[in-house]
C-alpha cells in the first residue's frame, strides 16, 4: 500500500511541475502532433509552427526554417478552369459520382502546384496563399491577406490581393541577411545573437564566416 501510494506521489510531483506540464502537452496536444507529422514529411523547416486549422494543399509544397505560421491559412489553394465549360473538376478529371466523361471530351488542367515559404517568415491569421506561389525569407504577411504573387524577402505584405507596403529592413541590411542566413546555423551560434541588435546580430555572423566556420544545413 505504501509503495503504491508513493508511486501516485511521485506521479502528481511530476505534473505539479510547470515545465513538465509545458513538456507534456506540447508533445501530445494537436499543436504538436501536427507540426512533428510536416517535419517528418519534409514540408516544414526545424522550429517552424502551423497553428492548427492551416492547410496545405500540395505535399510538394516547402516551408523553411523559424516560420510562424497562425490559425486558418490556407497555403496552395487549388485552381479551377474558368476557359472551360465548368469549374468543376469534373472537367479535367472525368469523374464525378455516376458521371463519366470521356478523354476526349476532357481538358487538361494542372489544379495544383507547390508553394515555396523561406525561412522566418510570419504569415498572419486567415491568409489565403493561391497555388505555386513563392514567399521569400523573413517577409510578413497581414492577417486575411490573400497572396496572388510572389512576395520578395524580407517584404510586409497586406490586403487583397496581398500587396507590399513596405520592408523591413533597409536593402543593405536585407542583403547581408540573405548572405549570412542565420537561420541555418548552429543552436550555439543562433544563441549568441543579440535579437535587439540586427547589426551586432549581423557582425557576429560575418566574423563567423571570415574565419571559415561551416553552417549546419547551409
Amino acid at each position: 500500500m505504501n509503495a503504491l501510494f508513493i508511486r501516485i506521489a511521485a506521479t502528481l510531483l511530476y505534473f505539479y511541475s510547470s515545465e513538465k506540464r509545458k513538456k507534456f502537452r506540447r508533445r501530445h496536444s494537436s499543436f504538436g502532433q501536427l507540426n512533428r507529422k510536416l517535419l517528418r514529411a519534409g514540408i516544414i523547416g526545424e522550429h517552424t509552427y502551423l497553428v492548427p486549422g492551416c492547410t496545405v494543399a500540395d505535399s510538394r509544397s516547402r516551408i523553411g526554417k523559424f516560420c510562424s505560421i497562425a490559425k486558418n491559412v490556407s497555403i496552395g489553394t487549388t485552381m479551377h478552369p474558368l476557359q472551360a465549360l465548368t469549374t468543376h473538376p469534373v472537367s479535367y478529371t472525368g469523374e464525378a459520382d455516376d458521371l463519366r466523361i470521356p478523354p476526349e471530351n476532357r481538358i487538361e488542367f494542372q489544379n495544383k502546384t507547390p508553394v515555396h515559404i523561406g525561412n522566418d517568415v510570419w504569415i498572419g491569421l486567415n491568409v489565403v496563399i493561391m497555388d505555386g506561389i513563392t514567399i521569400g525569407d523573413g517577409a510578413v504577411i497581414g492577417s486575411g491577406a490573400v497572396v496572388t504573387r510572389d512576395i520578395p524577402p524580407y517584404a510586409v505584405a497586406v490586403g487583397i490581393p496581398a500587396r507590399v507596403i513596405r520592408y523591413r529592413f533597409d536593402p543593405e541590411t536585407i542583403e547581408r541577411l540573405l548572405k549570412t542566413r542565420w537561420w541555418d546555423r548552429t543552436p550555439e551560434v543562433i544563441a549568441r545573437l543579440p535579437q535587439g541588435d540586427v547589426a551586432a546580430s549581423l557582425r557576429i555572423l560575418e566574423e563567423i564566416d571570415a574565419a571559415g566556420q561551416p553552417r549546419r544545413n547551409a
